[in-house]
């Protein structure tokens, strides 16, 4: 399967690069790496919509940016020689180290993630997923049930298990992240994540203490009821994507499933939310 690189130039780029992240992510793009001049944005080239892209980057200009782009193609072998070029650890907290096989370890902090992206997305490096780890170590997950809903890596399960959640299934409908969810539960020594290929239906049946869902704005207001038949009574749920500016709405439609809004997190216009579900 080959991946399609999107390399922007932007003109400025404050605000506008966090903004094309944002948008780039609702069309399909799952991993980001920002450049001197912009942003460099990948996408499974099967699911890429060249009219949806030419839109955002309309927009985009209507706003005030100056906007030039080159696209190109990444075959699958070639995948890890690209993330690799920008891939730095990252500290969480000043608890978790999150870092790739051939990065040295750092035993001064607590616990460490090894992670082997390949094409999924969620490293730690996002401001997304960087601050829904940092509200999981706000929160007990001692003896507790997970989801990780839209697990790219599963290195939301993966810290869930290091936290002492006793069971951990991790959800995405891109088979390319499950089997490399699959590989770092094992890398980590979790082998006992289940990861299941899917959409939100996949959490039919299942019950859980606490919710992960670092996904988009979309798909987080479309999926909330779902979220709310998948966490028991007194549960948290954690939810990012998102922007700041899309907060009120989010917690409306919360509310309107039960969900009480706790507390948020933001950086660089990006937010992190946490609920807790109301007992019934």
């Amino acid at each position: 399967m080959e991946y399609l690189r999107l390399d922007l130039e932007l003109q400025p780029i404050e605000p506008f690069r966090d903004w094309m992240s944002y948008k780039l992510a609702e069309a399909g793009f799952d991993m980001f790496e920002e450049t001197p001049r912009g942003l460099t944005a990948y996408c499974r080239k099967d699911g890429y919509d060249h009219q949806s892209v030419e839109s955002i980057l309309n927009e985009c200009r209507s706003l005030g940016c100056a906007v030039t782009f080159q696209e190109s193609e990444i075959p699958w072998q070639n995948w890890n020689e690209e993330w690799e070029k920008q891939f730095e650890p990252e500290v969480i907290g000043q608890q978790v180290y999150v870092r790739a096989d051939f990065h040295p370890p750092r035993p001064d902090l607590p616990m460490e993630i090894v992670i082997q992206p390949r094409m999924a997305f969620g490293t730690g490096h996002h401001p997304t997923t960087a601050q829904v780890m940092e509200a999981m170590l706000d929160i007990d997950f001692k003896q507790k049930t997970v989801i990780d809903m839209g697990c790219g890596t599963a290195i939301l399960a993966v810290l869930a298990c290091m936290l002492g959640a006793t069971e951990a299934t991790a959800i995405d409908n891109d088979p390319n992240a499950v089997e490399n969810s699959i590989e770092n539960a094992r890398r980590n020594g979790f082998p006992q994540i289940r990861v299941i290929e899917g959409d939100v239906h996949a959490m039919q049946g299942l019950k859980a203490d606490i919710l992960l869902a670092n996904i988009n704005r979309n798909i987080i207001l479309s999926d909330l009821s779902e979220y709310c038949m998948a966490t028991r009574p007194g549960g948290v749920l954690i939810t990012s994507g998102y922007y700041e500016d899309d907060l009120p709405v989010i917690v409306e439609k919360a509310s309107q499933n039960g969900f009480v809004f706790l507390n948020k997190r933001t950086r660089n216009e990006w937010c992190c939310a946490t609920f807790r579900l109301e007992n019934g």
